[in-house]
């Protein structure tokens, strides 16, 4: 008898096996087994929307390779040289004495169609694309870049040849925290064993991020304009911080290298046209 097990939502083998095999293979559910995000009006409190991503197959493959400690067999394509980010590197140079870890996050306006209430579906061959898609949480002047602080909040740098500056990526606002807790809210504590409940136990790391007053506006205002004032795609993505130094202006940067997806999610267009407007995605991946 041949049993072929994939760790997925829905086990499709090609082998139709026992009732009780078949038990067993449903429950073996590897890997990240869900995730919830939920869009929140920052200054309301407001929830906006409840949403699901999507790991991409550049995530499953780092995901994969942490797990078992292998070496990485696709190196994809980075938004450091697809988009020519300042001070990147040959791609995966130093990979093997730093490991990417999910650590930045990107937004784009490709997730909504045309067509009013259509949210298009995340493939995981999907990203959110270098060209024409991704957007720069803050468009300054090169005579007015981000000052030390602001730089170790955004990441991405670019300059472009109009003298113009876009920051691509961000950090998160909170440090990713795991929660290991019972359906009630109750954390878990290493007496697990000796607890008895019927409740299930979920294990699930979240963190905050955020797109403030000033991100996107200036780009808003001087590149695409008013009207497409809008974001509906966020994807987490994978990088190392990298132990080259460059000075600028006298002060010292580390930089982010072979930055690329990790998950990908699509919602209904959230408006940005009002200035004081921020929105907050509480960001949660269960295992």
């Amino acid at each position: 008898m041949k049993i072929t097990l994939k760790d997925s939502q829905s086990i499709k083998d090609d082998v139709i096996v026992n009732d009780t095999a078949s038990k067993i293979i449903s429950q073996m559910k590897g890997g990240v087994k869900k995730t919830k995000i939920y869009i929140i009006d920052h200054e309301t409190g407001k929830l906006i929307d409840t949403v699901e991503n999507k790991i991409l197959v550049p995530g499953s493959q780092v995901t994969a390779c942490k797990q078992f400690g292998i070496e990485q067999v696709v190196p994809f394509p980075t938004y450091n040289l697809e988009m020519g980010l300042d001070n990147s590197y040959g791609p995966y140079e130093e990979q093997p004495h730093n490991i990417p870890i999910t650590c930045l996050w990107c937004v784009g306006q490709s997730g909504f169609a045309n067509t009013p209430g259509e949210i298009i579906a995340v493939d995981t061959k999907d990203r959110i694309a270098p060209v024409n898609d991704i957007l720069p949480f803050r468009y300054v002047s090169n005579t007015d870049d981000l000052d030390y602080d602001q730089r170790q909040t955004y990441f991405g740098r670019r300059t472009f040849v109009n003298g113009k500056i876009g920051y691509y990526f961000k950090k998160f606002d909170t440090e990713p925290m795991l929660h290991i807790r019972y359906l009630d809210g109750t954390e878990v504590g290493e007496n697990m064993w000796e607890v008895e409940t019927p409740q299930d136990v979920e294990v699930f790391v979240e963190m905050r991020l955020s797109v403030t007053r000033l991100d996107f506006r200036d780009y808003f205002d001087q590149v695409l304009g008013w009207e497409n004032a809008y974001i509906n795609t966020v994807s987490l993505c994978t990088a190392w911080y990298s132990t080259h130094v460059t000075e600028d202006d006298g002060t010292k940067y580390r930089w982010y290298q072979d930055i690329i997806p990790f998950s990908k999610f699509n919602f209904k267009n959230n408006d940005l046209t009002e200035l004081n407007k921020a929105v907050d995605f509480i960001y949660q991946i269960y295992y």
